[in-house]
């Protein structure tokens, strides 16, 4: 609602006390909002390790034994089982290693899901 000043002009009235109130949740509105969609994606899009399968198999299979049943490949790539046995591995530091080109690796301009599936398909060789 408006008050007209003395000209006539309207003028806009001062928020309610309901309305400051309000305006003073928005931020915790907000953040609980963006927290609901962080753990929404963490866990909602699992890593998909049958989609890395076939990743791996496309991209990665001409250097790097894949699978258990692949000949060794001419490079000196190590196998994908041997990475995931390695102390330390982390799935999660391998997707971010595959986002970036490095020298000896094409750019294979992977998304995130896809390093994820990838890593998550890596993971899964160290049984």
């Amino acid at each position: 609602m408006t008050t007209p000043f003395r000209d006539g002009l309207p003028r806009p009235q001062r928020p309610t006390k309901i309305d400051e109130a309000n305006m003073k949740k928005i931020p915790i509105v907000a953040f609980c909002f963006i927290a609901q969609m962080v753990l929404t994606e963490s866990s909602g899009w699992a890593a998909d390790a049958r989609h890395g399968e076939q990743i791996a198999h496309r991209w990665c299979a001409d250097c790097h034994v894949v699978a258990p049943n692949q000949r060794r490949p001419t490079s000196e790539a190590a196998p994908f089982a041997t990475v995931a046995r390695r102390p330390g591995f982390n799935a999660e530091q391998l997707a971010f290693f595959l986002l970036s080109p490095h020298p000896k690796m094409p750019d294979m301009s992977l998304t995130r899901a896809e390093a994820t599936d990838l890593a998550a398909y890596i993971k899964s060789l160290s049984r």
